[in-house]
């Protein structure tokens, strides 16, 4: 796992060290966690989706217990609801020392609420601007998504391949697609169809690395049968984003990019 900022991020009253993963769209604990912090009234909580089958990068099986409903606290904001997976603990120690993630269901949530109270300005707000960076940029994300640019800054992404690409039930699959390689290096947000795909297949907005016009998207199938893509389906579009703020004396820095020598699993997880 590469390294992430992390912080403590109170949910349902406890305080949980949690990553910062923009790249997932769920957030996660650990069952030792939850089990010294949340039993036992949270064992009468926790609530089966097995629906649901998670995948990591590896293409190895993500076991999980099920999921809660807590409140979170994030940039002085408190977030009803929010689905946390309790996941079985992972060998070695690195998620004994951090053991939550915070991902994107939680980090949009806040800023929708943010945003409804005060608008661009909430990148303004002292909550906000001493959050740690990738909090920030998350938020910033977001809101690129909002403001929607300008309708030349959009390219197409269409399914990638000659052959159809089966997207079994309950599963999330990484898709190959095809867009510009204008869009290659830059900060690249995909945005879903309206129309929705077939099957009803669900993709979520999410921020995507572009390389030579290819492009993964998360596909979730959250049904019980197989769904098929077949090669050119429009999946959505991606578009260029760029930073809103940044809090005082802050800078951003370009990063440096690393092709992989090896390619990307079709299934990984949602972490």
């Amino acid at each position: 796992m590469s390294a992430c900022p992390n912080l403590p991020v109170r949910m349902g009253g406890i305080l949980v060290p949690c990553l910062v993963d923009t790249g997932s769209m769920v957030s996660t604990m650990t069952e030792s966690f939850f089990s010294k912090n949340f039993k036992p009234w949270g064992q009468e909580r926790l609530q089966s989706c097995h629906w649901l089958q998670l995948r990591a990068a590896n293409g190895l099986g993500i076991p999980y217990l099920g999921y809660l409903e807590l409140d979170v606290e994030l940039c002085g904001k408190i977030m009803s609801n929010c689905g946390v997976l309790v996941v079985r603990d992972p060998p070695g120690d690195m998620l004994a020392r951090v053991p939550g993630v915070l991902g994107m269901n939680v980090i949009s949530k806040c800023y929708e609420e943010l945003f409804g109270q005060h608008g661009p300005t909430l990148f303004d707000l002292p909550s906000v601007s001493a959050a740690p960076h990738s909090v920030v940029k998350a938020l910033q994300y977001c809101h690129q998504a909002v403001i929607q640019p300008p309708l030349k800054g959009y390219g197409p992404v269409n399914v990638f391949g000659r052959r159809p690409w089966r997207v079994p039930g309950g599963t999330l699959k990484m898709v190959t697609a095809t867009c510009s390689e204008q869009y290659s290096g830059l900060g690249t947000l995909f945005e879903p169809i309206d129309s929705g795909l077939p099957g009803g297949l669900l993709v979520s907005p999410a921020l995507v690395q572009v390389t030579q016009g290819r492009v993964y998207i998360p596909v979730v199938n959250v049904g019980t049968t197989d769904v098929v893509l077949y090669p050119r389906t429009r999946l959505g579009q991606v578009s260029t984003t760029a930073i809103v703020s940044l809090p005082r004396g802050v800078v951003e820095v370009r990063s440096i990019t690393a092709t992989p020598t090896a390619p990307l699993p079709a299934t990984v997880a949602i972490d």
